[in-house]
């Protein structure tokens, strides 16, 4: 499932589960909003298991920068392929 479809499904649920019906513009603002929050917690996530490797590895800071290195290549590269699913 792409990242604009669990966006909508998200959407959809909320608003049964409060039984609220939204226009088709109101739905789609609210998706990106919920695209746009899963997008930054990826980024997040990514930067914290970077600090986590940087501290693992503190005693070999050469490996510590390469795992962190990347754990940033997939971050960006998830988050392009996330964008260009919108």
């Amino acid at each position: 499932m792409d990242l604009r479809t669990r966006a909508e499904t998200a959407v959809k649920d909320a608003c049964e589960a409060i039984r609220a019906t939204l226009s088709e513009e109101e739905t789609r603002k609210v998706s990106d909003v919920i695209e746009r929050a899963i997008i930054d917690a990826v980024r997040e996530s990514s930067q914290r298991s970077s600090s986590a490797a940087a501290l693992c590895c503190s005693a070999d800071q050469d490996m510590a920068h390469k795992i962190a290195e990347e754990i940033e290549r997939a971050n960006v590269a998830l988050i392009a392929n996330l964008s260009s699913m919108r």
